[in-house]
């Protein structure tokens, strides 16, 4: 293990501190606001404390680890430490610290914004070091200028961020539901509001894709993703080009088995609005609408991961 370092990125926002600590406190809209985020899944809960796991872009690949949280709202400061690395990292935490900063705006004062890091390698090289610091240079600014961004946009985050989620269950097996969601390549002559589909996946599990979508107005729109894939259980997704009603999309599909032979898919969708879109009295229609649109392509597709299901078990009973 090296010796310790440490790097130190700051930007000033304006809008209130509380309403900027908010954003970073809450880990779960992560994927939606922060864009090398792809998937949080928080484990442990309480006041003041949290751990989760987590999926991000790190020089355009997906890294996994694992971390706990220390908030503190009556300072405005959040504390973290990864619990689980990726190498060349053997160790690394930081601070979020967010003080009132500028003239006030909008009713409230400005805030600037610390996000300072610590960290210690596994082996000393100019590599490594030179790898690790292009990653925070890169991350940490690619977050504070979406934190800029999304706290400056005049809605709050509970008007703008909403999440929904379907099922549908079948009886028959789990596997051929997964395989219909995993091999998205295949969309394009399985699904009516998919026109064509790009693939790539290099390793395996972690899918990039570019997918054109035909609305039911007969419009198209082009959207690129990342997927990272777990066998029979669950594709978590984030949404890396986005249709123009969006600032933020990200879901899960998540594949179940219950009792009696039965299975059940589900759909779940994490969603934030462009404001900029809309007028401001139209926001909660527009959110109706964008929520309707997904839903009804989701639903395409699990009706049709299900009968892909439901066929293959036919196809394979005896007389």
């Amino acid at each position: 293990m090296t010796e310790n370092r440490s790097a130190t990125h700051s930007i000033e926002i304006e809008a209130p501190p509380r309403a900027v600590y908010d954003l970073v406190a809450d880990a779960g809209r992560w994927p939606v606001v922060f864009g090398p985020t792809v998937h949080v899944d928080v484990t442990e809960h309480s006041l003041g404390e949290e751990r989760f796991n987590i999926w991000a872009m790190a020089k355009g690949e997906v890294a996994n680890w694992s971390s706990r949280r220390t908030l503190d709202a009556a300072h405005l400061t959040i504390d973290f430490r990864q619990e689980r690395s990726v190498a060349p990292i053997a160790s690394m935490g930081g601070r979020w610290e967010f003080a009132a900063a500028g003239p006030e705006s909008g009713g409230g004062a400005g805030t600037e914004v610390l996000l300072r890091h610590d960290f210690t390698l596994e082996r000393e090289s100019p590599e490594s070091l030179q790898w690790i610091m292009g990653v925070l240079d890169q991350n940490s600014g690619a977050e504070l200028r979406a934190l800029k961004s999304v706290a400056e946009l005049g809605a709050s985050a509970d008007e703008l961020i909403f999440s929904f989620e379907e099922t549908v269950s079948y009886q028959g097996e789990l596997e051929p539901a997964y395989r219909f969601v995993y091999d998205c390549a295949a969309w394009p002559r399985r699904l009516p509001h998919v026109a064509a589909v790009e693939l790539v996946e290099e390793t395996p599990g972690i899918q990039h894709m570019k997918m054109e979508t035909v609305a039911a107005d007969g419009t198209a729109h082009s959207t690129a993703s990342v997927r990272v894939c777990t066998p029979s259980e669950r594709i978590v997704y984030k949404q890396t080009e986005l249709p123009k009603a969006l600032l933020g999309h990200s879901g899960t599909w998540r594949f179940t088995e219950q009792a009696g032979g039965k299975c059940s898919v589900t759909s779940q969708h994490l969603v934030m609005l462009d404001p900029r879109e809309v007028a401001p009295a139209d926001l909660a229609a527009f959110r109706e609408q964008v929520a309707a649109s997904l839903a009804r392509n989701s639903r395409t597709t699990l009706e049709a991961a299900c009968e892909a299901a439901t066929r293959g078990r036919t196809a394979g009973a005896r007389p």
